[in-house]
């Protein structure tokens, strides 16, 4: 494509974020073919050094913390404060009053949603339920509110069990949005719950393995962050391991009754120092080059090394 662009422009400006979710790719042999890597994070690779707007004004400080200093170099400046970020007519109770942010411990099980593709949780979903209800009552209207998940059976599971078993008006709960993280990306709400629905012993976290998808969910919030998940099952893998430390560290891992929230007393194993203090972020990234040719059946329909096409 930009061999194309290059008989027609002088300057070509491209605007992205490589560290956010790239493109979705379902066959297994164009991923391994590096079609999973976006054009923009192939241009970074080469060695085109982007500039970047390192000032956010979405986030309340507490909340960039951490993406700032894993994914972005600890660059991320904040062009508001946490003045700013006072909802005036909210009265919520946050674990730390400073840190409009908790990650709520739940022992609920996953379980195969019934299209047999997906995931879903009832524990979490149960949970989100009450913390959407207490984010209403503390004066969050419904529009400011989104509720993101990895999986589509998650989100048709809570939309349903929402708007039949939530507390409140249904009508409530139907002006709050529901939708995967992936929907989600480039787009923000005043608080933010994210439903991470795997619970297992072997199988593993799925799409919550991948550090774009975490770095989209913990960046849409203006005002805060609640994450409902099982610490036991997402410590397994070492970036959830660092978040997981990091909120312990904070005071906002929590668990028991919302109106009556109590530091978790689990423990995780110490996360890996990440060593590339240049770029810690790259440890948990996928930024290797691929030669595609490597990926290809020769004669496939996706072998062009002897076609010989122009542009």
């Amino acid at each position: 494509m930009l061999f194309c662009f290059w008989f027609f422009f002088n300057q070509l400006i491209l605007v992205g974020d490589h560290c956010q979710l790239g493109p979705v790719v379902m066959c297994k042999k164009a991923a391994k073919a590096g079609l999973s890597q976006s054009l923009f994070e192939r241009l970074v690779v080469l060695g085109i050094r982007p500039i970047r707007l390192q000032v956010q004004y979405r986030m309340h400080p507490a909340l960039s913390a951490f993406p700032s200093n894993i994914f972005y170099e600890g660059s991320l400046q904040n062009g508001v404060t946490a003045a700013d970020r006072v909802k005036k007519g909210f009265d919520f109770q946050w674990p730390q009053p400073d840190k409009p942010m908790f990650f709520y411990v739940t022992q609920g099980q996953e379980e195969i949603a019934s299209s047999g593709t997906s995931y879903l949780n009832r524990t979490e979903a149960a949970n989100v339920e009450k913390i959407t209800t207490k984010l209403l009552k503390a004066g969050a209207k419904p529009d400011q509110i989104g509720i993101i998940t990895p999986y589509e059976g998650q989100r048709s599971y809570l939309v349903q069990y929402m708007q039949f078993s939530g507390s409140l008006h249904t009508k409530l709960y139907q002006e709050v949005e529901i939708a995967s993280v992936d929907a989600f990306q480039g787009r923000e709400k005043d608080f933010i719950i994210l439903s991470c629905v795997r619970a297992n012993e072997h199988q593993g976290i799925g799409f919550l393995n991948d550090p774009r998808r975490l770095n989209v969910a913990l960046t849409r919030a203006r005002y805060g962050v609640i994450i409902v998940g099982n610490p036991k099952a997402l410590s397994k893998q070492p970036l959830w391991n660092h978040l997981l430390n990091y909120y312990k560290e904070q005071k906002v891992l929590v668990e028991g009754p919302l109106n009556n929230l109590r530091e978790s007393l689990m423990q995780f194993s110490k996360p890996r120092k990440l060593v590339n203090t240049i770029n810690p972020g790259a440890r948990f990234m996928t930024t290797a080059m691929y030669d595609a040719r490597e990926a290809i059946i020769p004669g496939s329909v996706y072998d062009r090394s002897s076609q010989g096409k122009k542009c």
